[in-house]
This record gives C-alpha cells, structure tokens and sequence, in this order.
C-alpha cells in the first residue's frame, strides 16, 4: 500500500542555507496488527528536504510504501517531525484491508493541477476525476449523494434515542471511471463512491461549509454557540435584525467587558475548529459528541484507544473524582472516524458546571 501526504508549507520552519531557504521534515510510521495489539507489521521512516523555490501552491506531497496484509484491520501510527524545530505531531491512521471496495481501493484527482486529493473533504465546489486503485480493468462507478444536514450532539446526560445515520441517497449517479468528463462536486453534503451499491462500503468525500475547517460565516458562529445558550438566547441572536451586532453582544454580556470578551471567543471557536480537524465524521467535527466534549471541556489530560472505543480523562478539583467519558466507534460506511459517547446522568452537574465557567466570563480548562 503506498501513504499519500501533504503539508501546507507555511507550517514549516524553513532555514536559509546559500542563499535559498529549506524546510526539512521526516516522517517515521509503524503499523501494528490492531489498536490493542504491540505486534508490529512495518515501520520505517523517511527524510525530506523541501526549498521555497519548488511548487507554487503552498503544499508540499509525497508518499511512501509500506505493508499491511489483506483481510484485516490494521492501524497505522504516524509521526510527523518538523527536523527544524524540533518538533512533531502525531496521528493515527485506520487501515481497512477488508471487503470488497474499502475506501482505499478509490482515488480522487483534483483536475484543475492534476493532484491526488489526499484529505476527504473540500469547503467548496470541486471538479475531479476518480480512479480505481489496486490493478484489473476500470469497473463503472456509482455516486451516491447525501445532502448531509445533521443535528448537533446532545448534551452528554441527555437520555433522548440515539440519532440513526439514514443511508437512502438523495441523488444517485453513475459517473464511469477516468476516461469520462470531470465530476463537480458542489453541494454541501456527503458523496459517497462504489461500484457495487449491495455493499455499503467505498470512498467518500464530504463538502462542509465555506473555508472549514475555520468559522468565517455567522451562520457557523452563531449555530455553534448553541452550546452555551440558552432556547430564548439562541432564537432571539437567530431572529435578530443584525445578527452579528447580536453574537457580539452575548459574548459581551458574558465576559463584561471587550477585551475579555475577545480571550473567551478566541478560547472558544479555537476549539470549535480544532473539533472540525480531528473529530469531523460525516458532519462537522464540532457537532460530533467527542467535538461536544472537546469544546466545552478543553483537551482531555489522557486519552486511551483501543479498537472499539476512546476513554477521555479530565482531572477535577479536589475531592471530586476523575471525569471519565468514553466513546464507542459506530460502523459507519461514510467513515472510521465516528464516535459515540455513552451518556449518562451522572454527567449532568460537571456539564452545566462548565457551561456555567463559560457563561460566567472564564474559560474552561484554560489550556486551548
């Protein structure tokens, strides 16, 4: 199997060095059997060095190849080192090596500079062309397009019945292979690619609103502060004359004055875009029950994964017991990245006691 990258360069640290400017970066990977197990399939790393004068687009790609055996699940972990600062990140990779069309066996190229598109989302109207990895003769290609419009998580003691992910299309097409014309992709929403629809499984790419994962529109701004408001607060800022003149003013009203008030929106929609970028499924990461707890909690003090579910961890103040939310993974033919969080009352005092820091001017967990 062959790892496909790409690295936004303004992200990098370049250094001069005769006269021209290099970033330097590498990136180690190991594959092991599954989330629990420390058997390892393959691991490696890879250096790069990368001037200022190469490509004109701002995003550095490559790849790499490396193994993982048919008919399992495995999991990948990637470390991605900046050599100049010193300085690295870490993700996880679900590889699935299982059915007949995992999301893998697709491909889609952007055809306005002829690039593989390597995230699975777009903020705007796309034109590309798919292919069919792994060897044999084109199949023809289904896509299936979901207009996507999805609620917002519940609170996490709220005992409301699970939302069930409809998957009836809303459109359907059969779009051929490379060899037809470009296929735009525009409307907001899910579109998922197979060529056998009997199977759920396949390559799907989402259209989430305009510049995500960043929140530029008051549409965003406001809908995503129904976490903290109140039904009255939340429809009296939507049915406002001016809409932003209203946001502003709850922000005001929380903090007292402008310039806390500008800390706690800073505070507040940083977290509400880091949630698009981890937690996103087949909605907007900041609607997902881990964005819930992400953005009104701040970042967990310790994360455990295992193949079925994440335990997040929040230290209290004393006397109070440790905050433990854990949530199971769905099967989910959109995606390997939907969670689910087990809800229970006992959550009901540390959730208004948050919202309320939050209500009152202060942050919560002041570590954004």
């Amino acid at each position: 199997m062959k790892l496909l990258f790409e690295v936004p360069s303004d992200e990098l640290l370049f250094v001069n060095s005769d006269s021209i400017s290099f970033a330097s970066f590498s990136i180690s990977y190991i594959v092991y059997k599954n989330e629990e197990s420390k058997t390892v399939i393959d691991s490696g790393i890879t250096y790069y060095t990368q001037s200022k004068l190469e490509g004109n687009d701002g995003r550095i790609r490559g790849g790499f190849v490396f193994f993982a055996p048919d008919s399992m699940n495995h999991v990948m972990r990637v470390d991605f080192t900046d050599q100049n600062r010193r300085q690295s990140v870490t993700d996880f990779v679900n590889l699935d090596r299982t059915g007949i069309q995992p999301e893998s066996k697709f491909m889609l190229v952007d055809v306005a500079n002829n690039t593989p598109i390597i995230r699975n989302h777009n903020d705007r109207e796309i034109a590309v062309s798919i292919t069919q990895q792994g060897g044999g003769a084109p199949r023809p290609v289904f896509m299936r397009y979901f207009k996507g419009r999805y609620l917002i998580a519940d609170p996490p003691f709220s005992d409301n019945p699970q939302k069930v992910l409809s998957y009836a299309a809303d459109e359907s097409y059969l779009v051929g292979t490379d060899e037809v014309d470009p296929i735009v992709l525009s409307a907001p929403g899910i579109y998922h690619f197979q060529y056998d629809t009997l199977v759920p499984e396949g390559y799907t790419f989402f259209i989430f609103n305009e510049d995500f994962p960043r929140l530029t529109n008051i549409n965003g701004l406001i809908e995503s502060v129904r976490y903290l408001t109140t039904q009255e607060e939340f429809s009296r800022i939507n049915s406002s004359r001016n809409i932003k003149a209203a946001i502003d003013e709850f922000w005001l009203s929380k903090a007292g004055n402008r310039e806390r008030a500008r800390e706690l929106i800073k505070a507040y929609y940083t977290r509400v875009q880091t949630a698009n970028r981890l937690f996103s499924s087949y909605m907007e990461g900041w609607k997902t029950d881990r964005g819930l707890i992400y953005v009104i909690f701040g970042s967990p003090g310790t994360v455990y994964r295992s193949t079925d579910t994440e335990t997040w961890l929040y230290s209290q103040t004393t006397g109070q017991p440790t905050l433990s939310f854990v949530f199971e993974k769905k099967r989910n033919p959109f995606t390997s990245n939907d969670y689910m969080l087990r809800r229970s009352s006992y959550f009901d005092i540390p959730w208004y006691r948050a919202v309320e820091t939050w209500r009152d001017g202060r942050i919560y967990n002041d570590s954004y």
